[in-house]
């Protein structure tokens, strides 16, 4: 598969954006992109909302994450609620000044995605829905678009073509970034931007 770069898409990025955010038009942004209580624990709402990027997810794959017990799902969501607690106030994707602290410190994103691997209908593409939108600095949204977009299929080979491609494009993307605030008042974090960028034009 060919790898593609951001670079490709900054003519267009301004307008982009605007289309993906605006509130008349039927995206995401102005439902997914609110982040609610930065303390809170993991709750059944955060992972329902994870839908509005076009995940099924029903009340079979998230009722028992809120069950008690020592099970596979139980287990998910315990590593879901550390990873949570880990990653809250960890810093932006694009500081880190080489991978291999990146991957250090999403350690706890990974270790969710391999707890998830024993729960059916989740996979790290769910992880990261549910997780992102809860702490949208660090971790990166998944899918079958971004990962055609790099011609990657492994979440630690998205997250290392994202680091190097936003690095690299990061002089347009983090201005661009910083002109757009999230519905309820944040500022759109760049690795937001730059899955935005990447799902619109794969949608093409």
């Amino acid at each position: 598969m060919t790898s593609r770069s951001l670079a490709e898409l900054r003519v267009t990025a301004k307008e982009t954006l605007e289309k993906y955010t605006s509130p008349s038009n039927w995206y995401a942004f102005n439902t997914y992109d609110v982040l609610g209580d930065p303390a809170a624990s993991l709750s059944p709402a955060d992972v329902l909302m994870a839908n509005l990027l076009s995940l099924r997810l029903s009340a079979t794959e998230v009722i028992p994450l809120f069950t008690e017990g020592h099970e596979a799902a139980q287990k998910l969501r315990a590593a879901l609620d550390h990873a949570l607690e880990a990653l809250r106030d960890a810093p932006a994707f694009e500081t880190f000044g080489d991978i291999e602290s990146l991957e250090s410190c999403v350690g706890p994103l990974a270790a969710a995605n391999y707890a998830a691997m024993e729960v059916p209908q989740w996979t790290a593409v769910t992880v990261s829905k549910v997780l992102h939108r809860r702490a949208p600095q660090i971790v990166p949204i998944i899918d079958s678009r971004v990962r055609s977009f790099y011609g990657v299929r492994y979440a630690e080979d998205v997250r290392s073509a994202l680091w190097h491609d936003i690095r690299n494009e990061i002089d347009w993307l983090a201005p661009l970034a910083a002109s757009q605030m999230t519905p309820d008042g944040r500022a759109l974090s760049v690795l937001r931007l730059a899955d935005i960028l990447i799902w619109m034009a794969e949608a093409k």
